[in-house]
C-alpha cells in the first residue's frame, strides 16, 4: 500500500509548519468548520419524513431510497459541489411471508426471529437436531430429511452455514444468535443468491430451554428480481485534480426500519461536510459519496470502487468511511484495521477519549483497501456492549432506528472530528498553507 501524504501528514499534526521556499499566491485558509447541531438534525428530520411517507424503509430499491438519493443530491448541489448519481443495478429482495414454530409455539418475526435477505423459499418441518456452528460439511452429519439443523452464530458467515445446509440436504436451517437488545433480532443478509433452503435468525433469548429434537417449522416465502438503485457522488468544483481525498457511508437502510442512525447519521454529517468545506477549497479536491445496497453486501461501493482505472485509483489519496456515529449508547471509535497515518490524523481529530475497533469486512472501506487506498472510518457501536453494559445501539437494524434513536451530541462531535480530519489530508502540499493556519482546526 502506498504511502499516504509523506510528509504534510505530520506536520500537519504538529499544528503548524514551515512552507519553504515556495513562492506565488496562496490559496485563501479554509474557514472553521460551521457544523451544528440544529443542521445536524434537520438532515435526520428529512430522511425521517421519508422514511415515514414510504412504509417505514430507505432500503435500496424502494420510494424510500429513491427520496433519500434526491434529498441528499439536492442539497449537495446547493453547497455548490458537482453532483452525479452512478446507476447502479441490484437484485432486489423481497420477503412476503415467514413463519417459525418451535415445540407448538409461534414465534414473532422480528422480536423473536428474522429472515435474512436472499433466504430461500420454502417450507420444512422436523425435529431441531444441534449441528454446532455450522461452518464445516462435517457439522451436518447425521442431519437427516426429517431434522432442522439449529447453528450457533459466529465462526463463520451466515451464507457458509446456509451453503453446508443445503449441500448436506437440510430442507432448512435456523441459526441462534445472541441479541443484546430486547428489541428485536437484527435483519441480516446472506450476501449471495443461490440459496434455497429458507434460513432463519432466531434469538437466543426466544429458544431458550428448548430441548434436542423438539418439533420446528419453518416458513418463508421470498421473491428476488433484477432491479436498480443508484450511488450519489459529489466532488468539489476546485481544489487540485491530481489528488483526491473522499469520504462516504452508506444511504440505504435495511427493509425493516428507516435506518436513521444506520446510517442517516452518516448521511447527515457528508452533507454537513460538504458545506463546511465548500466548493472551492485550498489542496486536494474533495469527493463525498453515498452508497447504496451496502445492507445487501457492499454492493454500491464494490460497484464505485470496480468502476476506477489505474490511474483514477492512484489520485484517490485517502478514504474516510462513516457508519453509524450517532449511537445512542456510544462509544466513539477509529478504524484500527485501517491506514495507520489515517488513524492517527483521526485519533487526533476526535480527541483522547477515543478507541479503536476492529471492522475486518463489516463497512464500505473494504473495497477501497483491497484496491490499495488508504482506508480510516469513524463508529460510535452496534450491538456490540457499551456504557453500563447496555448495547451501543439498541435499535440497531430494527423498526426502532428512528430520529428519536440518535445521541445527537454524539453525532455532533463525531461530525466535527470528520472535519478536522477532511482539513488535514486535503492540504497536501506544503505551499498551500500558511504557519499555523492549521491551528484552528484542532479548536473544540
Amino acid at each position: 500500500m502506498r504511502r499516504l501524504l509523506p510528509v504534510l501528514i505530520a506536520a500537519s499534526l504538529l499544528a503548524a509548519c514551515d512552507s519553504g521556499g515556495g513562492g506565488g499566491a496562496r490559496p485563501e485558509p479554509l474557514p472553521p468548520p460551521q457544523i451544528t447541531r440544529a443542521e445536524l438534525v434537520e438532515h435526520l428530520a428529512a430522511l425521517q419524513r421519508i422514511a415515514n411517507r414510504n412504509g417505514g424503509t430507505r432500503a435500496a430499491g424502494t420510494p424510500g431510497y429513491a427520496a433519500s438519493a434526491g434529498y441528499v443530491a439536492a442539497r449537495l448541489r446547493e453547497a455548490g459541489w458537482h453532483v452525479t448519481r452512478q446507476p447502479l443495478p441490484f437484485t432486489l429482495f423481497r420477503l412476503r411471508r415467514a413463519s417459525l414454530r418451535v415445540g407448538g409455539r409461534t414465534l414473532t418475526r422480528e422480536h423473536d426471529y428474522q429472515v435474512p435477505s436472499y433466504s430461500g423459499s420454502g417450507r420444512a418441518a422436523g425435529g431441531l437436531r444441534a449441528a454446532g456452528d455450522g461452518c464445516s460439511s462435517a457439522d451436518f452429519a447425521g442431519i437427516g430429511g426429517g431434522d432442522i439443523p439449529l447453528v450457533s452464530s459466529g465462526g463463520c458467515l451466515y451464507r457458509d452455514k446456509a451453503q453446508n445446509a443445503q449441500r448436506a440436504g437440510a430442507r432448512a436451517l435456523v441459526v441462534v444468535q445472541k441479541v443484546a437488545s430486547r428489541r428485536g433480532v437484527p435483519s441480516g443478509t446472506l450476501v449471495v443468491q443461490g440459496i434455497r433452503i429458507p434460513v432463519v435468525v432466531a434469538s437466543l433469548r426466544a429458544l431458550a430451554g428448548i430441548a434436542e429434537g423438539v418439533p420446528a417449522s419453518v416458513m418463508v416465502r421470498a421473491t428476488t428480481r433484477p432491479s436498480r438503485t443508484q450511488n450519489v457522488i459529489a466532488e468539489t468544483r476546485g481544489g487540485r485534480g491530481d489528488q483526491v481525498v473522499m469520504a462516504g457511508g452508506h444511504l440505504d437502510s435495511v427493509a425493516g426500519g428507516p435506518g436513521i442512525n444506520d446510517n442517516g447519521s452518516a448521511a447527515a454529517t457528508l452533507i454537513e461536510l460538504a458545506e463546511a468545506i465548500g466548493p472551492d477549497p485550498p489542496g486536494a479536491r474533495v469527493r463525498v459519496a453515498f452508497w447504496g445496497a451496502e445492507e445487501l453486501g457492499l454492493v454500491g461501493s464494490r460497484r464505485y470502487v470496480s468502476s476506477l482505472g489505474a490511474g483514477e485509483r492512484k489520485r484517490v489519496r485517502a478514504y474516510i468511511n462513516l457508519d453509524m456515529v450517532g449511537s445512542p449508547n456510544p462509544v466513539p471509535a477509529v478504524y484500527a484495521d485501517a491506514d495507520a497515518e489515517l488513524e492517527r490524523v483521526l485519533r487526533d481529530a476526535v480527541g483522547t477519549k477515543v478507541r479503536g475497533v476492529r471492522v475486518g469486512g463489516a463497512s464500505d472501506h473494504l473495497p477501497f483497501r483491497i484496491a490499495g487506498i488508504p482506508v480510516g472510518g469513524l463508529y460510535t457501536g452496534a450491538s456490540e456492549l457499551g456504557p453500563g453494559r447496555r448495547p451501543r445501539d439498541p435499535c440497531y437494524h430494527l423498526s426502532c432506528d428512528t430520529i428519536r434513536n440518535v445521541n445527537r451530541a454524539a453525532l455532533l462531535e463525531m461530525a466535527r472530528a470528520a472535519a478536522r480530519a477532511l482539513r488535514v489530508l486535503i492540504v497536501f502540499d506544503e505551499r498551500d498553507i500558511e504557519p499555523g493556519e492549521l491551528e484552528p482546526v484542532y479548536a473544540k
